[in-house]
């Protein structure tokens, strides 16, 4: 055998022994891995909750308008978690009305440091809790480390625990609701306590009543599927026997034109940005060597003499043209004849004949000043005063030689 076919054979046994090798010590494993919730979940904290309730046989609703506070029925019941700063007196109003004629609140405090209008209508305080000095965190042993169930929300740590007794269920519940705040309402028929806070008040409001939470954390969806989240959900809603239907008012967000573009537009929105950012592009200058600046022309004096005829005679000033030139040709014509001055207007005009070859009716036009001119007469007096000037010219430039 030649030299190739001994070195791919070398290299073909060492490659299926390596193969052979890593499919014997590997194996392939799928682990599942929590990447938050997609969809309607995503949107939608309580979609679990309403989903209970519709396996339970009650209607459901999710509302996000104040304007649909006014929609509800006489027996439903309404969750109503915090963050409703969005919600008018008008609405609050409304709201205390529909409990009073039958209606069933189950609403979640506000933090503290924050005004609630919704708890102080109906006479429900809040204050902090004295929170324990923080223990020294304990290394769990190898293989006992916790991690947080997926969706767990991020207070969670702050969570206990607590055993909730209602005069309806059948048995108590475990419940984990934080203890940051307490509250508290004198006309409360029933309290649910924990060591440190009260997490529940029930009491009446008319023919309707109010049932208080310190945290509804455990009613959504990355929640309420542990310990027994489901089962006080489902029992907090049968204080309303035979409710009409549930509604969850979850962060209620005021109208806004921004918004409704982004959820209904974004394709007009992209595509119009776009078209914007290439306009852009096309109209911005380039980078580059500076072109240079031209040189300033210098004007000559003719140049400036020219304008200031043009707007003279944009403005009326044909008459005022022609003076000036006339009286400037007399002045020439006395500066080479001095006697010209001294001589009678008909002496005048015939020295303006024989010494500068002038007929009868271009002399007349030098010596009387031209009143309203036509163009045609301007233009032809101008043509004399030239001749004058020329003709004077060229005998001084002969005398001088």
């Amino acid at each position: 055998m030649n030299r190739p076919v001994v070195t791919f054979v070398i290299l073909a046994v060492a490659a299926a022994a390596g193969a052979a090798w890593f499919f014997a010590n590997y194996e392939r494993v799928s682990q599942k891995r929590f990447v938050g919730f997609q969809g309607e979940a995503r949107r939608n904290a309580f979609l679990a909750a309403e989903r209970l309730f519709v396996r339970m046989g009650v209607p459901v609703r999710h509302a996000k308008l104040p304007g649909e506070l006014r929609e509800l029925p006489a027996n439903g019941t309404l969750i109503l978690p915090d963050r409703r700063s969005a919600l008018s007196p008008e609405d609050r109003r409304h709201l205390i009305e529909w409990v009073e004629r039958g209606g069933h609140l189950v609403v979640e405090d506000e933090n503290y440091r924050l005004p609630d209008p919704v708890l102080d209508a109906f006479g429900v305080t809040r204050k902090p809790t004295p929170q324990p000095a923080p223990r020294p965190a304990r290394k769990p042993p190898a293989g006992e480390a916790k991690k947080p169930a997926p969706g767990e929300p991020a207070k969670a740590a702050d969570a206990r625990t607590v055993e909730v007794r209602l005069p309806h269920a059948p048995e108590p519940m475990k419940v984990r609701m934080h203890s940051l705040q307490t509250i508290d309402a004198p006309q409360a028929q029933l309290r649910v306590r924990g060591e440190t806070a009260t997490h529940l008040l029930h009491f009446p409001r008319g023919r309707g009543q109010v049932t208080a939470l310190n945290d509804i954390e455990f009613m959504r969806n990355g929640a309420i599927g542990q310990h027994d989240h489901a089962e006080l959900l489902w029992q907090i809603a049968r204080f309303q026997p035979g409710t009409a239907a549930v509604f969850v008012f979850d962060r209620p967000e005021q109208l806004s034109l921004s918004r409704w573009l982004v959820d209904n537009a974004w394709m007009v929105l992209a595509g119009g940005a776009a078209l914007l950012a290439l306009w852009l592009w096309r109209v911005a200058p380039r980078f580059g060597p500076l072109a240079p600046d031209p040189e300033p022309a210098r004007r000559r004096l003719l140049d400036h003499l020219r304008a200031s005829g043009r707007y003279l005679w944009s403005a009326g000033g044909a008459a005022t043209l022609a003076e000036s030139a006339r009286e400037a040709a007399i002045r020439r014509i006395a500066r080479a004849q001095p006697d010209f001055a001294a001589l009678a207007p008909a002496e005048r005009a015939e020295r303006l004949k024989t010494s500068l070859g002038l007929d009868a009716a271009e002399a007349g036009r030098v010596l009387r000043p031209g009143r309203n001119l036509a163009p045609q007469e301007f233009v032809s007096a101008m043509r004399v005063f030239q001749r004058i000037h020329e003709r004077l010219s060229r005998r001084g430039e002969g005398e001088q030689r």
